[in-house]
């Protein structure tokens, strides 16, 4: 990455919109990135990311230091209208980080994702069944946690509100799908001490 891509890519993570349609328009590349990945659309500015995306940003190219995608990242932090544009331009609904199969829904659900972003990534077709490899080092719990072979309900069923739960539960989330270590959402829930509500509505049986 260039001296003029790093000016894009700051003035982008400053939601400087003037310089960066200057930098743009002066022949900046949108799509050029850091060696791991890392470039402009990662902003978390709606009005930057939709002029980045109308003048040529690949959704599905950049990631983010870690190596996960763009949308995993939003995901994480609950950025719903970046995430919204990001799709709506193509973004692939299930492309998190691919060291380790998470979704961008399994870093949303183990970061402050709400009810609409899981509702958004529900309609792009999410799959609620997909699962992690285990044995590696999340970047997700700050960078402590290794994955367990879980979806994203066993993450909901830890860290989400019932209403994220139920969402999950209703839109075809498998209850009977277990880790790489034998258990359930169910025992999840159990072990995060969430209510007696919840726990419930994960019971399979």
């Amino acid at each position: 990455m260039n001296a003029g891509s790093q000016d894009l890519k700051r003035a982008a993570f400053d939601g400087d919109l003037d310089t960066v349609r200057r930098l743009v328009e002066s022949g900046v590349d949108v799509n050029a990135t850091e060696s791991h990945g890392s470039g402009t659309l990662l902003n978390f500015h709606p009005h930057i990311t939709e002029y980045l995306l109308a003048m040529g940003a690949d959704p599905n190219r950049q990631a983010n230091e870690h190596g996960a995608s763009v949308l995993a990242g939003l995901c994480y932090v609950n950025q719903v209208e970046c995430a919204r544009l990001l799709l709506q331009h193509g973004a692939v609904p299930d492309r998190g980080r691919d060291e380790t199969l998470e979704t961008p829904l399994h870093h949303g659900l183990a970061g402050d994702a709400g009810v609409e972003l899981v509702e958004l990534l529900i309609r792009h077709g999410a799959d609620l069944n997909a699962v992690t490899k285990p044995g590696i080092v999340s970047c997700n719990f700050y960078g402590q946690t290794p994955t367990r072979g879980e979806t994203p309900l066993h993450r909901a069923a830890a860290y989400a509100s019932m209403e994220i739960v139920q969402r999950l539960v209703d839109a075809g989330g498998d209850r009977e799908i277990a880790d790489s270590d034998g258990y359930l959402p169910y025992h999840w829930a159990g072990w995060h001490r969430r209510s007696k509500e919840l726990v419930l509505l994960l019971r399979p049986w």
